[in-house]
């Protein structure tokens, strides 16, 4: 049982690379009779289930589609009353933003009016 749990816990185990290795991999094509298609370890599986793609590109927009449909089912809607409430915030932020802005341009408006008419001797 040692053996089974060290084998699995090391990954350079696994790939047939050395432990002395440090399991970065470069233990790769190092097996007795190395070389070009002399025995070393297959590569690993480059991406298996969703990452692959597939020959029918229908196939694949309805597996996004249901995708999409489980994903969305996983998000915690809001109620409608959290909703009202939530839209009430937005509009009355929206209302105070525009006002403040709408004033802080009038003053500014009236302080440059004011300065030009100073510049240019009172006649606009």
């Amino acid at each position: 049982m040692a053996q089974t749990k060290s084998s699995q816990s090391n990954p350079a185990a696994r790939r047939g690379g050395s432990v002395a290795s440090g399991g970065r991999g470069s233990g790769r094509g190092t097996a007795v009779g190395g070389g070009p298609g002399g025995g070393g370890s297959a590569p690993p599986p480059i991406l298996a289930g969703r990452g692959r793609r597939t020959a029918n590109p229908f196939a694949a927009i309805a597996a996004f589609v249901r995708d999409v449909r489980s994903e969305l089912r996983k998000v915690a809607w809001p109620t409608s009353r959290e909703t009202v409430n939530l839209t009430m915030v937005v509009i009355a932020l929206s209302v105070a933003m525009g006002l403040f802005l709408g004033g802080t341009d009038f003053l500014f408006q009236e302080l440059f009016r004011r300065l030009i008419e100073l510049t240019s001797g009172g006649s606009a």
